[in-house]
């Protein structure tokens, strides 16, 4: 150890200050991660870019490329996860205080999350945020729940169905999407090594051989299969919620026409999900 003394308590203690605000599109949740995954691999692309111009040793160039490419897909991988937290909250905004059941019960928040947000008066962020969307089966059971008629158990509805679930168009993702969060829980939690338990899950979800220990050397051909998909389930996951969103508040506004504005209401939805939305017959375009 070195003689040279350092204030940790000072240093540390400041970097949530080293931070500026959000691009205009975290307004929505489906331009969030747009301009997020597509920073995130342009990262990539820029720095492979710029070595191309200079001299660089092979042995080390890379091993430092590949360990980039972990780095970029956990991010892409975390920003759909965002992705999912937003769209939910935006869901409960629109629907969690026009009806009087017990929806809300299956975000199960605690106290001190909802505290957080007090000031801010955002329901559905103080009840998405502080919850982990990584897995196929809780998306699955918070989305039926939320968007469900009002006093029924569940809606006929799935971020991520089987074959034989609804909506058609998610249909097909959710073995994918299982392959996809298992990498990003060996890149998250254990820095990119695929243990033994790691590579039992990937071989159930895959059906071929994974071995172990073996440290997870991604290409940026992996990165880019990675983030088209997330992209194209973006896409279709923004479009099924918008339509099942409109469906159910035209339902509520069936019964108690008092409760909002339906054209008001259409427009909100049009500009948050960046899609044209129907509420009671009336259909408003995003701006």
């Amino acid at each position: 150890m070195s003689g040279l003394s350092v204030d940790f308590d000072k240093y540390l203690k400041r970097i949530p200050t080293h931070s500026e605000e959000p691009a205009r599109e975290a307004a929505t949740p489906v331009s969030h991660y747009s301009r997020s995954a597509n920073d995130a691999w342009n990262l990539l692309k820029y720095v492979k870019r710029n070595l191309a111009k200079a001299n660089v040793y092979d042995s080390v160039y890379e091993p430092h490329m590949r360990r980039l490419s972990t780095m970029v897909m956990l991010t892409i991988v975390e920003t759909f996860e965002r992705f999912l937290k937003e769209i939910a909250a935006v869901c409960i905004n629109q629907v969690g205080q026009a009806v009087l059941d017990d929806r809300l019960d299956v975000f199960s928040a605690r106290g001190s999350a909802v505290a957080a947000h007090f000031e801010s008066g955002d329901l559905g962020k103080a009840l998405c945020e502080s919850l982990t969307w990584c897995d196929c089966d809780d998306a699955n059971r918070r989305f039926r729940r939320i968007l469900a008629d009002p006093f029924q158990d569940d809606a006929k509805f799935y971020i991520f169905p089987s074959a034989s679930q609804p909506p058609a168009s998610l249909r097909g993702r959710a073995e994918s999407m299982r392959v996809v969060w298992q990498l990003r829980h060996t890149i998250a939690h254990n820095a990119g090594l695929v243990t033994s338990a790691d590579a039992m899950k990937f071989r159930l979800l895959t059906k071929r051989q994974v071995q172990s220990p073996r440290l997870l050397q991604p290409t940026e051909g992996d990165v880019w299969y990675v983030k088209l998909f997330l992209d194209e389930t973006v896409e279709l996951v923004n479009l099924a919620i918008a339509q099942r969103l409109s469906e159910l508040l035209t339902t509520i506004h069936a019964t108690d026409s008092t409760l909002f504005e339906a054209d008001s209401k259409a427009k909100v939805l049009a500009d948050l999900f960046g899609v044209p939305a129907t509420i009671s017959g009336f259909t408003r375009q995003p701006q």
